[in-house]
């Protein structure tokens, strides 16, 4: 089911995009900056959330005038692990920082404009969804979607039983980016707290912050008068001229991942997908994938990739880059809960 027009948007620790969603298709795209606690520091958490309120209902409104009549249903792509039973947003460190505290989006905008219907969804859900909507309803694997970017996601879909499955009590799946771990550089191990304030999450070595967390280790890197872009850009030149430095720190980055990996698969074999997006990926393809192999085979699995180095290339596949991805996996959502449906399992 298509039709609209839905208000839909892409909440994200870099931008804040928002469009209208009809018969399928997006239109009046609009992107600004996130307010964060990094570009807003003289804002608390609790101010931050208030901001984006103000933002989504005077979003809507606009998009509502643009469209010259009115809007009743609205989709929310959000970069923040939630109770998917209650839309209860729990923490987002790239949004919010460390100090935030739970944070009842949802309640908030039926109680500021109580005439629209909302769905909200963690980002990596919306993507996931925009993924597969074509995928083979008689397939009984399953789909592993990871974003690398500001933060570290992934969400399972399950094709056999058509959603995606996630804890019955708590409303949760997928939140690898806060699982401690650790990786070692040149011989040390390192430590290093996540933006949600934990010590040696995922996050904290892996995402885009991560891998800044990485290079001001490195002599070679390190740089007090240069940017974080900066530093950024040179690395990715570094990865893809081979610079020795570059795909040590690279390594370095992808062997946790590489390690969860692992565990996963030997767990649930049937995961025969999995699909890696977001920003740091798509810059450093395709040397990403190859270090992430490499760091794949060092961990891995029992009597299995002795035997076939191939196991985990065979099931890695990269999303197109695509900016709108957040807004149509938005649109999705929203005509979900036009027709009463329900893109979770809850086990």
């Amino acid at each position: 089911m298509k039709a609209g027009p839905y208000a839909v948007f892409d909440i994200g620790g870099t931008f804040f995009r928002s469009a209208l969603w009809r018969d399928g298709l997006l239109s009046n795209v609009s992107k600004r900056p996130s307010l964060n606690f990094l570009n807003t520091p003289h804002l608390s958490p609790c101010e931050l959330q208030n901001e984006l309120v103000t933002y989504l209902l005077n979003e809507a409104a606009r998009l509502e005038e643009v469209f010259g009549k009115r809007i009743g249903h609205v989709g929310i792509s959000l970069g923040a692990p939630m109770n998917a039973k209650t839309g209860e947003i729990l923490q987002s460190g790239p949004l919010w920082g460390p100090e935030a505290k739970s944070f009842d989006l949802l309640g908030q905008l039926r109680r500021f404009a109580p005439a629209r219907t909302y769905v909200i969804a963690n980002d990596v859900t919306a993507a996931l969804l925009r993924y597969v909507r074509d995928i083979d309803p008689s397939s009984n694997g399953k789909v592993l979607y990871i974003t690398i970017s500001t933060g570290v996601g992934s969400r399972l879909f399950d094709a056999k039983r058509g959603g995606i499955p996630t804890d019955s009590q708590h409303g949760f799946q997928g939140e690898i980016g806060h699982l401690p771990t650790q990786t070692i550089l040149h011989g040390s191990q390192l430590s290093f707290r996540c933006d949600c304030g934990g010590k040696d999450h995922l996050n904290a070595f892996t995402s885009g912050r991560g891998i800044l967390n990485l290079l001001r280790e490195q002599p070679k890197f390190a740089s007090g008068s240069e940017t974080d872009d900066d530093l950024l850009r040179r690395f990715t030149e570094g990865v893809h001229n081979e610079d020795l430095d570059a795909i040590a720190v690279l390594d370095a980055s992808t062997s946790p991942l590489a390690q969860i990996l692992a565990i996963l698969l030997t767990h649930d074999p049937i995961i025969e997908t999995i699909v890696l997006t977001g920003g740091v990926v798509h810059k450093l393809e395709p040397s990403y994938c190859e270090s992430l192999n490499r760091q794949f085979l060092n961990h891995g699995l029992f009597q299995v990739t002795d035997r076939d180095p191939d196991y985990l290339m065979r099931r890695l596949r990269i999303d197109t880059p695509d900016d709108s991805a957040g807004l149509v996996g938005a649109g999705h959502l929203v005509e979900t809960l036009h027709s009463r449906r329900s893109v979770y399992v809850y086990d």
